[in-house]
């Protein structure tokens, strides 16, 4: 090796120094190879992946359940009291935020995480949908809602004539 190579010392769950420390190129790439140690670990919160990065944003599914549409959206690690849900204007707004925080003793150390995560998803809902039939479930990690379905919202799509 020359001496410009870096060498990665520290263990798989060590956190990697400070930006100013070792340069801005060598602790994103750091940041990132802990970020794929993580995934795939059981008993991992959606917080635990980029914990000091950004929450990232769930999966959702809307599907057209016949007279009612339904979203599904996956939100593991939160609780119903993490999650906020909004419905206005034909947007439906998803919110959530956690705090986590864990402590462990090893060999005379004392480690203490703490974690902040957040998020805000926004979906805009198909013009039949019915604001005020919403039911709402979260049961272990996902969130289900049940959207109505308002006949009178079809009867005003009207046929344009297009003219010279």
């Amino acid at each position: 090796m020359n001496d410009m190579t870096p060498t990665r010392t520290e263990s798989a769950t060590a956190t990697p120094p400070a930006p100013a420390e070792t340069g801005a190129v060598d602790w994103f790439r750091a940041e990132v190879d802990r970020f794929f140690e993580e995934v795939g670990k059981p008993g991992r919160s959606l917080l635990s992946f980029v914990p000091r990065l950004v929450m990232p944003k769930p999966a959702i599914e809307l599907t057209d359940a016949g007279g009612s549409y339904r979203l599904s959206a996956e939100l593991p690690g939160l609780t119903d009291k993490d999650v906020s849900v909004e419905i206005g204007d034909g947007v439906l707004t998803i919110a959530a935020e956690k705090d986590e925080a864990a402590e462990r003793r090893a060999e005379g150390c004392l480690i203490n995480e703490r974690r902040h995560g957040h998020f805000q998803r926004q979906i805009a809902l198909p013009a039949d949908a019915d604001e005020e039939k919403v039911k709402a479930k979260f049961r272990n990690g996902l969130l289900t809602l049940e959207i109505g379905k308002n006949a009178e919202a079809r009867k005003r799509v009207r046929k344009i004539r297009i003219g010279d």
